[in-house]
């Protein structure tokens, strides 16, 4: 909560950007409500995203940029009516920015960490600093469209491989290409909340690392390469995320999915 405090008060579009995702997200923490919550956003993006974007300002953002759409569907795994409609959500979230900020060039970093909070609930802060620093390593403050749409193709239908690739980005704090127990422990240890000390938490942060390490450290060498950690998690997909959740949940990924495709299918 402190967190999403914070962001209240650096980011005055905070409020606009929770009223523009809030269908999705009360969507997924009200189950009863989630088939009508998906429906009702589904009739938004058919037509106008919302009253401040008329029909005409939607045709000339299609228009202006079916290049890039055409670009993006040829290497994501979105349709070319799915990328138009993801772009169309980043276009939204870039006007609600520019009404406090006019030289703003694109949806805020802020911004786009409230969309994977609140609509894919990714609320580990302090994996998602690393998750973000996989997703976007500029030193901009805005994301560009293709990287939105990057990270969303790469989420809601990225292959085990393209996922396989980003994990092991977010668990390379190093930057080495190698998973050393250090890291292990630095990733884990707020993993394992115990109930009569620290020192117990440690030690099942330490066995948990011995049992990680049996499984995947497959030279022996006391750390996991990328080849350890790929051939691993081929032959056993649950070790994708052994680190810590740097993916969304299956099902807040279908949810979303689901507001702007027609099938809604997840890889």
């Amino acid at each position: 909560m402190e967190s999403i405090q914070n962001n209240k008060k650096k980011d005055p579009t905070f409020f606009n950007v929770f009223q523009i995702l809030a269908t999705a997200k009360e969507g997924l923490l009200r189950k009863k409500k989630l088939r009508a919550k998906r429906e009702n956003v589904a009739r938004g993006m058919s037509g106008p995203l919302d009253l401040s974007m008329d029909s005409m300002e939607e045709t000339r953002f299609k228009k202006s940029n079916q290049f890039l759409f055409l670009r993006l569907e040829k290497r994501l795994h979105f349709t070319y009516t799915e990328i138009e409609a993801l772009l169309l959500i980043y276009y939204k979230l870039w006007k609600e920015g520019t009404a406090v900020d006019p030289k703003l060039e694109g949806v805020t970093k802020i911004q786009f960490r409230d969309v994977l909070h609140f609509v894919l609930d990714m609320t580990d802060d302090i994996l998602m600093d690393r998750v973000f620093l996989a997703i976007d390593k500029g030193p901009h403050s805005c994301i560009s469209m293709e990287i939105w749409a990057s990270t969303f193709s790469l989420f809601l239908r990225g292959t085990l491989e393209e996922k396989i690739r980003f994990c092991f980005s977010v668990y390379d704090i190093k930057g080495e290409g190698l998973i050393g127990r250090d890291i292990m422990f630095q990733l884990l240890k707020y993993s394992f909340i115990s109930q009569s000390s620290d020192e117990d938490a440690e030690e099942s942060v330490r066995d948990m690392i011995e049992q990680i390490t049996k499984k995947m450290d497959l030279d022996r060498d006391g750390k996991i390469s990328y080849a350890d950690y790929h051939h691993s998690v081929l032959k056993n997909p649950m070790l994708l995320e052994a680190f810590g959740p740097c993916l969304p949940p299956r099902q807040a990924a279908y949810a979303f999915l689901s507001t702007f495709s027609i099938t809604g299918t997840t890889y």
